[in-house]
């Protein structure tokens, strides 16, 4: 994704964050509804469509392909970046099993649940932690599990290896994510010398700022942090600091009242589990450490 990080801050311009329209995402449609698929609900099963709401900034989970290197030199006039990544792969895996397509409105992080609530789409599926507060709101269902992770520059010149250094210091994270919390936890302790958070609404951004100098560190889930310091300058820009921080498990959100939608996609996702599709995607990612296979749901109507 970041290999020439600026060169895809400048990309990200073509991709309208938050319009409301459906990203490009490869069609993985089978002719038509499968048996499990016959048990979504009836809006669905019309459109043949599931709508999903994902801030696409946060490679390698989920990210314009026009952030890879392989593309960066894409000509002027190609068509519209798809959407790559960990979600976006096991979507297609779901679609499979279900015989529809789902296609990713990318919308910012912070809007996510809001939007759902609205109405906007029929899934959230963006890295999001299934909390016990956000789980008073929607319901989740379990597919992965990520523990935060400190992302400094290489060299890590101000010898950073855990939140406690963080104190005095100037720290970019995702706005709305679980990384505030984190930081607010910590600035009791951190007496006259508080960590100056700078809640950033792209994931991208919060990496560009470490990068440029402008931030001592940025807070980010680990596969996105392991990722752009493997990727980014081939590995010379960025160091991962410190363990994993309490990881926690993704969820992909769905409505309170939207009980038949979540149901068909527990069966789906254990049917991607069981055929060992799940295990290829992690595979081909690299992110196999963050496999969750329970399919457990939380936050129930």
């Amino acid at each position: 994704m970041l290999a020439l990080l600026l060169a895809a801050a400048l990309l990200a311009g073509c991709t309208d964050a938050g319009d409301g329209e459906p990203a490009r995402q490869a069609p993985a449609v089978a002719e038509g509804l499968t048996e499990l698929g016959q048990g979504l609900p009836q809006r669905i099963r019309s459109a043949r469509e599931i709508r999903v709401g994902s801030d696409i900034s946060y490679a390698p989970v989920e990210f314009y392909d026009a952030f890879a290197p392989d593309v960066l030199d894409r000509p002027v006039g190609e068509p519209e970046p798809q959407v790559r990544g960990i979600d976006p792969d096991l979507a297609t895996e779901l679609g499979r099993k279900l015989g529809v397509r789902f296609s990713f409105v990318n919308t910012a992080f912070d809007e996510l649940i809001p939007s759902l609530q609205d109405g906007k789409f029929d899934v959230i599926i963006s890295s999001m932690t299934a909390t016990p507060e956000r789980a008073r709101t929607i319901s989740f269902l379990e597919y992965f599990q990520a523990g935060t992770s400190i992302l400094v520059a290489k060299g890590n010149p101000e010898r950073i290896r855990a939140m406690g250094d963080l104190c005095g210091a100037t720290v970019t994270l995702q706005a709305g994510t679980i990384h505030e919390e984190l930081v607010a936890a910590q600035q009791p302790d951190c007496g006259t010398r508080p960590i100056k958070a700078r809640p950033l609404e792209s994931g991208t951004q919060v990496v560009l700022e470490v990068k440029f100098g402008r931030a001592d560190a940025a807070l980010a889930d680990f596969p996105v942090a392991a990722y752009n310091a493997k990727v980014s300058g081939q590995g010379r820009d960025f160091r991962v600091v410190g363990e994993q921080i309490d990881p926690g498990p993704y969820g992909i959100g769905v409505r309170k009242d939207d009980a038949d939608l979540q149901a068909v996609l527990q069966e789906a996702l254990r049917a991607v589990i069981e055929d060992g599709s799940y295990d290829r995607v992690l595979t081909k990612w690299n992110v196999t450490d963050g496999a969750l296979k329970t399919a457990k749901v939380t936050g129930a109507p």
